[in-house]
């Protein structure tokens, strides 16, 4: 429970309309939690009214010390007459000794006809609350009680760490790191700018990407080739994570954007998976690192989308028609996000030999022990298994390779879960392309009818299967609370 604070109002009696109005601040501070001392409420017959204005400022009990100053006040604290010359002697050496600076709060009632504050020398150079507008009264009411309640309108933030980036042993050269750095600022001062700088960051994106070739030297050592795409999946993570981090931004900016722009990027990811020299022999995994950098990349713009609730956005990445590029060919015809789908297997020996000959996935385990830190194992495997069922909806192909990393309790996948309510099946259906909840109860219903894995598919010898999307969801309890 918050402290009752409590202070004392030192003001002039300057005419009875003028107490009136301290009266009336002493009773509204009053109603508002505060503790007022003041002459005509505490001072009574017999006190000796000098001795209780110097208790009253040097009071360590009194928190704050209201100084309602107008012209009659300025005029007496400078000539050091009646009760306020008093008092001013004893304030202003107060003042100037008080460490705080923060006791005294001058209250400003009445200017000259310039426009010119009446405040005697004492507190010419403190800050004070102007309530000489009674248009503005409700705006510095507010701010005088923030003062007295330590409850500002703008706080210093708590101290942040240091950016990573500072002590690494190679300072990160991509081109990227400025564009996520300066984001913030840029789109704050230019909100207009976004796609520009969208546009200007997946280019750079896309050119450093390129930059993560592998030298195989001519080496078909299977052990040794596994070894080099691994090792080159890992050196580009702190890219992947300027990506994670730059598409985060842009979520919580909440600024619309072009959405094209992204399904233009993922259409020229494909490219990548093709030398981009005038070589006549090669191999396909040479560039399974590309290939693996693809699949990742769009299941995390999934999952960065899913956290930030742009169910929109994911519609028009999963339901949008994609001309992909290659070094060979150029489609003519519009394909699916499924054109994305990448299984890359060239490292598992060597990943098994050197790790564990355990794991289902190699690729999958390598997915999922490098997430970044503000991106959960629940994040990444709901949003592989989101495209999953939209892609059993669409007869596509996408296989979640991280399922198998859910708790035995089906993990959070609260997307589906919180279907029986009506509010959250109007927030998410978008992503099933329909309109209401019977058209999503058929779309359900015909899946299960037509589906010929009824205990869920998944790898080869593992336990835990991909559980069927009608059995996370029963379809006749969707939409049924609000």
């Amino acid at each position: 429970m918050t402290e009752t604070p409590k202070l004392f109002i030192s003001y002039s009696w300057t005419s009875p309309q003028h107490e009136d109005w301290v009266i009336n601040l002493a009773e509204r501070l009053v109603s508002d939690g505060v503790d007022v001392i003041i002459d005509k409420w505490n001072l009574k017959e017999g006190h000796d009214k000098y001795n209780f204005m110097e208790t009253m400022v040097k009071s360590p009990d009194i928190q704050k010390v209201l100084v309602i100053l107008d012209k009659k006040y300025s005029e007496k604290a400078e000539k050091r007459t009646g009760g306020v010359g008093t008092e001013t002697q004893i304030i202003s050496p107060k003042i100037y000794g008080d460490v705080s600076q923060e006791k005294f709060i001058p209250i400003i009632t009445e200017k000259d006809e310039n426009g010119i504050a009446f405040v005697p020398t004492y507190l010419e150079s403190r800050i004070y609350i102007d309530f000489s507008d009674d248009d503005k009264f409700e705006e510095n009411y507010e701010i005088l009680l923030r003062n007295i309640y330590q409850r500002p309108a703008y706080s210093k933030p708590k101290i942040g760490k240091a950016p990573s980036y500072l002590f690494e042993e190679t300072p990160m050269k991509h081109k990227t790191s400025n564009i996520v750095r300066s984001f913030d600022n840029q789109i704050s001062k230019v909100p207009k700018r976004v796609n520009a700088i969208i546009r200007e960051f997946l280019d750079e994106f896309f050119e450093d990407l390129k930059g993560h070739t592998v030298d195989f030297k001519g080496t078909r050592d299977v052990i040794i080739f596994g070894k080099a795409i691994y090792d080159n999946i890992i050196s580009y993570t702190p890219l992947r994570n300027e990506y994670i981090i730059f598409l985060d931004k842009l979520f919580k900016s909440e600024l619309d954007f072009d959405i094209d722009i992204y399904i233009k990027f993922f259409e020229k990811l494909p490219i990548l998976k093709d030398p981009q020299d005038s070589r006549s022999n090669w191999s396909q995994k040479e560039f399974d690192n590309f290939r693996f950098f693809i699949h990742e990349i769009f299941l995390y713009t999934i999952a960065v989308s899913l956290k930030n609730e742009k169910y929109k956005f994911i519609e028009e990445i999963l339901y949008s028609g994609y001309f992909f590029q290659g070094r060979f060919e150029y489609n003519k015809e519009a394909q699916r996000f499924d054109g994305l789908y990448n299984y890359v297997d060239i490292f598992d020996q060597y990943y098994k030999q050197s790790y564990s000959k355990d794991y289902f996935s190699p690729m999958a385990d390598l997915i999922v022990k490098r997430l970044p830190d503000d991106l959960s194992l629940d994040d990444i495997v709901n949003a592989d298994l989101l495209v999953h069922y939209i892609a059993s909806f669409e007869n596509l192909k996408w296989f979640p390779v991280t399922y198998i990393y859910r708790t035995r309790d089906n993990g959070k996948f609260e997307l589906f879960h919180r279907l029986v309510s009506i509010r959250h099946f109007e927030k998410i259906k978008v992503l099933f392309n329909v309109n209401s909840v019977k058209e999503l109860q058929d779309k359900i219903e015909a899946f299960q009818t037509e589906d010929k894995n009824q205990n869920g598919t998944g790898y080869l010898l593992a336990f835990d299967k991909v559980i069927p999307i009608y059995k996370l969801i029963q379809s006749d309890k969707i939409g049924t609370l609000r």
